[in-house]
Parts: structure tokens; sequence; C-alpha cells
């Protein structure tokens, strides 16, 4: 008996992030389900991919023809021209008790 292999970092994955931090990459591929877990690098490789709940490959520069999402800008970003100095003017308290 034959066991399919893939190359998959050599196919074209379209990924989704998801809301989980150890695992925030998602796919579908061929009716696979594929997951991104990040690792402790640099202890160990960066990535793990994991197809089905088994490990695949682990690995540390993401695939050329992989396409990972843009990452979302959180709620409360700061401007990106806005000054070090004007953020911790913000933050300061009106009044210095003391």
């Amino acid at each position: 008996m034959r066991t399919k292999t893939t190359n998959y970092l050599a196919k074209n994955i379209a990924w989704k992030r998801t809301a989980d931090p150890c695992h925030p990459f998602a796919a579908e591929f061929e009716d696979e389900q594929c997951v991104i877990r990040l690792n402790d690098f640099p202890d160990e490789h960066l990535y793990t991919l994991i197809v089905n709940g088994k490990e695949v490959i682990s690995f540390d520069d993401w695939p050329s023809k992989w396409s990972r999402p843009v990452k979302e800008e959180s709620i409360d970003q700061t401007a990106p021209n806005e000054s070090l100095d004007a953020r911790r003017k913000q933050q300061l308290p009106s009044k210095v008790i003391g």
C-alpha cells in the first residue's frame, strides 16, 4: 500500500488568520485541513505545518507560493506618524497628587 505524499511547501496555498495565537493560520487544501503552529523559535523551527491533525513538516521560511493574509490593525494602535512623546503625554494623568 502506497501512502500519498505531498510537498505542501511547493503548493499554492491561501492561508487565513485564526483567533488562536499558537495556530495563527489555517487553510483547506485538496480537502485536507491545514494549520500552521508557531514554535519556540530559535530553539525549534519557527513553524510547523499540521495536516488533518498530524505534524507534517517544520520550517523557518514562509514558502513563496503560500499567500499569508495581511495582519489586521488592532483597534488600540496609534497613528503611525504620531511621535512617542505625544503618546506619552496622552498617557500622563492631568494632575499629579503629591
